[in-house]
């Protein structure tokens, strides 16, 4: 299983906060996401919130973004330039979120998102890194805890790594430690686990009937 930094992400330095990509393993990257949001002690709203936003705890809204009506965010959040979350998202503690993303009704969570990431409908990303220009279909699920609680990689909790310019389907769901390349495609409804190498297409075509009703 690969796990370069590099491997998964090229375009690092256009990315608000490069320096967290610089570790030995990918993922540290959100260890040293951690280190950095602890960083920030008050809020700084550069952007504009909407109508019944809900924020507590410290978050940075840069310049240009936006948080749309019914959302909620509780900080440490970084939220990068021109950046739109919601309306009706749910951005909890720990996430940094790049520029020029586009977040709708979802749930995010000790997260990295890189720049020009799609998210724009429902879904859920835990402990998670998205790479920049990756999209998540509607109802794509991150899952970051196993059931029967043991670790994963030396986490308690750990998502999905998914590299720059993937592209994941419709309710597709990645296992707890899935790591996938760069330039890659999941199908929809696709159950990810483990690790799928860079330009790849991963396919699932269920076998079904069709019968004459009667």
């Amino acid at each position: 299983m690969e796990r370069d930094v590099k491997y998964y992400f090229k375009k690092v330095e256009d990315f608000p906060f490069p320096e967290i990509f610089k570790v030995d393993d990918v993922i540290k990257v959100l260890d040293e996401k951690d280190k950095l949001l602890s960083k920030f002690k008050e809020s700084e709203i550069k952007g504009t919130m909407g109508k019944n936003v809900h924020f507590e705890g410290v978050v940075i809204l840069e310049e240009g973004a936006r948080v749309l009506h019914n959302s909620i965010i509780i900080g440490p959040v970084y939220v990068g330039k021109n950046t739109v979350v919601g309306p009706d998202a749910h951005i909890r503690s720990g996430t940094i979120i790049g520029n020029n993303c586009k977040i709708g009704k979802t749930e995010i969570k000790g997260s990295v998102i890189m720049n020009n990431v799609r998210a724009d409908h429902f879904g859920y990303v835990g402990d998670s890194i998205l790479g920049d220009s990756s999209h998540l279909g509607a109802g794509a699920v991150t899952a970051n805890f196993r059931f029967d609680g043991k670790e994963t990689f030396g986490r308690r909790k750990l998502g999905a790594i998914v590299g720059d310019n993937t592209q994941v389907g419709v309710n597709a769901t990645t296992l707890p430690g899935t790591f996938i390349g760069s330039n890659s495609w999941i199908y929809p409804g696709v159950v990810v686990r483990g690790f799928v190498p860079e330009n790849s297409i991963l396919k699932w075509k269920p076998n079904y009937e069709i019968v004459e009703k009667k």
